[in-house]
């Protein structure tokens, strides 16, 4: 493993038993290997640790003790927030707690917005709770589609591929490493196994990164 707890891209097993991974641990590894996550702990690790230090041993507190390079530790940054987690581990561990990565349940990009005007990029919809919801989750819709065409040029959509996410992070993993294009295409004998396909597929894992 390199200095962020990354395996060895050329050995499956190197990253254990990934048929076990929940969904959430298939995001953090995505997540963890994006460098505004690297560069968002390192910056506010030490300083999350260090405001924690008067709460130790005190009750409701649990995590007080942990130090940066422990599992469970979080460090307080404002990119959490972007990425659906209160804060953020620590990006050179991997298998972290469900808890400490258990991203929101709601549906992804939903929120309860505290302020008056919702955060950039979103639109928000009011509904009447003493009427059915129905009715107005049907026009909501309707109404965030067209609103969402106007904005990107069409309704966009998520289709996830989980038989190639092994792939894409070693994918990832060979090219932070130095691995050539060459060396990366052979790691997926399904496709054309170009220097191009090589590069293809690096975008596409790279992609992944940022809307799992």
């Amino acid at each position: 493993m390199n200095e962020w707890g990354i395996p060895d891209w050329r050995y499956p097993r190197a990253y254990g038993s990934v048929d076990k991974w929940s969904i959430n641990r298939w995001r953090w590894e995505f997540l963890r290997r994006r460098e505004d996550v690297r560069a968002a702990f390192d910056e506010s690790a030490d300083a999350s640790f260090r405001y924690r230090q008067p709460f130790v041993g005190k009750p409701g507190f649990p995590a007080a003790h942990l130090r940066p390079d422990e599992p469970g530790f979080t460090a307080m940054h404002p990119l959490a927030q972007s990425l659906g987690l209160p804060q953020i581990p620590n990006p050179r561990i991997g298998a972290q707690a469900p808890m400490v990565i258990g991203f929101s349940d709601w549906e992804e990009g939903v929120q309860r917005f505290i302020s008056e005007e919702p955060p950039e990029n979103f639109e928000r919809v009011d509904f009447d709770l003493r009427k059915p919801l129905e009715p107005q989750i049907k026009a909501a819709r309707q109404l965030l589609k067209e609103l969402q065409r106007a904005e990107a040029g069409s309704v966009l959509q998520k289709r996830r591929h989980p038989k190639k996410w092994l792939g894409y992070l070693r994918t990832l993993d060979a090219r932070e490493a130095g691995a050539s294009w060459g060396e990366i295409a052979a790691l997926h004998p399904n496709s054309a196994q170009t220097e191009q396909t090589a590069r293809d597929i690096w975008g596409q894992a790279r992609a992944l990164c940022f809307n799992f």
